[in-house]
């Protein structure tokens, strides 16, 4: 158990929140999310408060969409006090997906994008292969050069582990930055941080 509660300055609004790590750990997380004598989902009138949990998520989509993204995060409500409960799935120390791969920053771009595959996106750090389809802003030139060369989302911001799947059309805004490492990490990708105190990264499903 991990935020407010630990430091003492939990309040009424305060969540639960739980880190799992790796396979094994997921496949807990889901059959405990799973179990509803213990946690129960938002859905009908809880969909409200969930919403104003997660708006500030919601630049570039739609009440509907949001919680579409929303519904497949390990998330919910405790069946006693209903207290908003959810789990932050984490990479298994020792896991080799990003050994080896470095990025460097080239600016900022703002982009909807599609994502071709999900399967790394289940956990944090997530990665996600994407294809952009169109540059809504840059701070670079002639953005659409880069945009044939993005094939990478990573996001180290947990609210967007686990909520786009293969198929999706997404807003994104964050960092644009030059990947290198082993072949398949090669190339442009966007960045998701919490670095920074001027700008706001986001990821937002579509449709």
């Amino acid at each position: 158990m991990t935020g407010s509660f630990l430091v003492g300055a939990c309040n009424a609004r305060s969540g639960i929140d739980l880190v799992c790590y790796g396979p094994r750990g997921y496949e807990a997380a889901q059959a405990l999310f799973a179990e509803r004598t213990l946690i129960r989902p938002y859905e009908g009138e809880t969909l409200t408060r969930l919403y104003v949990r997660r708006a500030k998520y919601m630049v570039g989509g739609s009440f509907d969409a949001l919680m579409r993204q929303e519904a497949r995060k390990l998330q919910g409500l405790t069946t006693g006090a209903g207290a908003h409960i959810n789990c932050e799935p984490l990479r298994a120390d020792g896991e080799k997906t990003f050994a080896g791969v470095a990025a460097k920053e080239v600016g900022a771009i703002s982009v909807l994008a599609r994502i071709t595959d999900h399967s790394e996106g289940l956990v944090t750090p997530a990665l996600y292969r994407i294809e952009v389809d169109t540059v809504t802003e840059s701070t670079v030139d002639e953005p659409s050069v880069f945009a044939r060369r993005i094939t990478h989302l990573r996001s180290y911001l947990g609210a967007y582990t686990g909520a786009f799947r293969t198929g999706d059309v997404v807003c994104l805004s964050g960092h644009l930055v030059h990947i290198q490492g082993p072949d398949a990490h090669s190339g442009f990708g966007i960045e998701l941080t919490p670095w920074s105190a001027a700008e706001s990264f986001l990821a937002s499903l579509t449709r």
